[in-house]
């Protein structure tokens, strides 16, 4: 049997779509680099300790922030560094959460229909049940 590429979607490794729920969370929690918000990112249950390509990430703050869901502006600069972006959520962005959970809802139902109608393939399952 063919190993199946880790990249796959079915080993859960495009979850994009899933990352702008997880910044608005982490951004009400307070403002914070985007850096920090990949790590943050990177912890969740969903990404299991892998890392987002940052430049989507990057990505997907710009488009957030020109749809109005998050304000950012450029720290001063430090001995450290040049200054860093630093993000926050707006008022617009917090109203967004109530719509992502009511669609991650609808996922979350959705999700449940497709394991019950996968369940009887699997082979696992199938030789559990003889």
């Amino acid at each position: 049997m063919k190993e199946i590429d880790s990249k796959c979607a079915c080993k859960g490794s495009t979850l994009v779509r899933f990352i702008q729920p997880i910044i608005l969370a982490s951004l009400c929690e307070g403002p914070n680099h985007g850096y920090n918000l990949i790590e943050k990112i990177s912890q969740t249950t969903i990404w299991q300790g892998n890392s987002p390509d940052a430049t989507g990430i990057y990505r997907i703050l710009r488009d957030m922030e020109k749809r109005g869901l998050v304000k950012s502006y450029v720290e001063a600069e430090t001995r450290a560094a040049i200054g860093k972006r630093v993000f926050s959520i707006t008022e617009e962005g917090r109203q967004c959460i109530g719509n992502w959970i009511h669609t991650l809802r609808q996922y979350n139902e959705g999700i449940k229909d497709i394991i019950t109608r996968l369940e009887p393939f699997t082979p696992e399952i199938e030789k559990n049940k003889k």
